[in-house]
């Protein structure tokens, strides 16, 4: 049990679970050195207080500022130990997590690189509801991986490899981006490893680069000694095992002052045909079929995608709610009752049933119940700190899960978005919505399955051609 009475927000927690997992004493003695001479997580710890102190501001009773990479490093990791530990049987955490602590206070720096980012990849896997079981390092009668990860929902067991970069100076500037990045040369050293279950290797690049564009930069140079390791044979002449091959920047670690630099993600298939970055597909069967065989590695990818901020407050309130101003308007919430003006201005009692934030008006349109059950519609305006709250959690802004809209990108995407909503329509339903169609007795012999496949993939088809310009209709 931790508890403080000076924790208004989680992440006061978290600076203070690391230092005492790291010990008081360590901790101490590392910021007494100066700024060049202290480990590098005694360093992120000094930058993000001035950081804080030069670019936060006073918000009721808490410090707010914008997440520089030295604040992220430092509470990222505070985090990555936290859920560690959290997700471990508690018999086994306190050793379990002494274990990372010793390597994360090496002054080697590959021992703390190597550990570093391993917390980051079994982070990962917990946040994204797996169970992971972590092998023995002592144990040198055989090479090992670093933990194994099961994902209740299907029983399936991955066998997880981490591999890092050690960042040299050396490396960096107009250093050729396979001797930089050594991605295949670290795949193969990570397949070289027994392992019992689906491979997955977690490949580290360490660089400060950010791209913006989809396999661009470091990203297409790491796609491309994938491929180029994939099809050399293993020293016994045999081809590469499969594996899912997830490469990661976690680019604030080089970007200690900013706070635009943040984490990119390319995943890979390595002799898995349909998973990954490069992959194309010209059906909607063949992609629903490659979801549901990759549905564990998707599950992750979507995960470290959706739950990439660390959370501030205790019980997953927004920040922007928990935190806000003294006097701010009551929050938005369906369900609720609220004073609102009728069509003759007089204020009446009615229940939120359903809303949509404008964001260049400032405002949402929220659809109102009168105790009589009249329905209607009122344009609320809304703060700057609504706003910032809508961006950051928009899917649950008026208190329930609400998916917001997004535009797909090809006809494919459309189908999927149809296929989701059409999936379970009877077969005989489908067939009438289908009946002026060249095919229809083709169409008639297949099975429920197959013909809301089919029916989703012309929807989607038949809606790009109606854009043609490829902007296709927000869904």
């Amino acid at each position: 049990m931790f508890w403080s009475k000076n924790w208004r927000t989680f992440q006061d927690f978290l600076r203070d679970y690391l230092v005492g997992q790291l010990g008081n004493e360590w901790f101490k003695a590392e910021m007494a050195k100066r700024s060049a001479d202290q480990h590098p997580i005694a360093r992120w710890f000094t930058r993000a207080v001035d950081d804080l102190q030069r670019l936060g501001k006073k918000v009721g009773e808490i410090n707010v500022g914008p997440m520089t990479g030295a604040q992220r490093a430092f509470i990222n990791l505070a985090y990555n130990l936290y859920l560690i530990a959290h997700h471990a049987e508690p018999e086994v955490a306190p050793k379990l997590v002494a274990s990372f602590v010793e390597r994360l206070k090496s002054e080697r720096s590959d021992d703390f690189v190597g550990k570093l980012f391993e917390t980051y990849a079994a982070a990962a896997f917990l946040k994204a509801g797996f169970h992971l079981s972590y092998e023995n390092e002592k144990d040198g009668s055989s090479s090992h991986v670093e933990f194994v990860a099961t994902f209740p929902a299907t029983g399936k067991k991955f066998s997880v490899e981490v591999k890092s970069r050690n960042r040299a100076p050396s490396e960096e500037g107009a250093t050729d981006e396979v001797k930089r990045l050594r991605v295949g040369n670290k795949l193969a050293k990570a397949l070289a490893k027994q392992a019992l279950h689906a491979r997955v290797v977690f490949i580290e690049v360490n660089v400060p680069d950010t791209p913006t564009d989809v396999l661009s930069g470091w990203a297409q140079a790491a796609l491309e000694q994938i491929r180029g390791t994939e099809k050399i044979p293993q020293p016994d002449g045999s081809v590469k095992p499969p594996a899912y091959v997830i490469v990661t920047n976690h680019a604030f670690h080089n970007n200690l002052g900013a706070v635009t630099a943040n984490t990119q993600v390319l995943a890979a298939g390595c002799q898995i045909p349909d998973f990954g970055a490069d992959v194309a597909f010209s059906r909607l069967k063949d992609v629903l079929e490659s979801h549901e065989r990759h549905k564990e590695m998707l599950a992750l990818i979507d995960s470290m995608r959706e739950h990439y901020e660390i959370p501030s407050t205790f019980d997953g309130e927004n920040p922007e709610f928990a935190f806000g101003e003294a006097g701010a308007p009551a929050r938005l919430k369906i369900g609720e009752t609220y004073l609102v003006p009728d069509h003759t201005g007089r204020e009446i009692p009615a229940r939120l049933t359903n809303g949509i934030v404008i964001e260049e008006e400032k405002a949402a349109m929220c659809i109102h119940e009168t105790l009589s059950g009249h329905s209607f519609m009122i344009r609320t305006p809304l703060t700057d700190n609504e706003l910032a709250a809508w961006r950051l959690h928009p899917d649950t802004f008026f208190g329930e899960v609400q998916p917001q809209n997004r535009r797909a990108k090809n006809w494919l995407e459309l189908s999927m978005f149809f296929y989701e909503t059409y999936k379970t329509t009877p077969k005989e339903k489908l067939l009438e919505w289908m009946e002026g169609a060249t095919d229809i007795d083709y169409l008639r012999s297949l099975s429920q399955a197959e013909l809301a496949i089919v029916y989703c993939e012309r929807l989607g088809y038949g809606a790009e051609q109606h854009h043609p310009s490829g902007d296709s209709e927000p869904i």
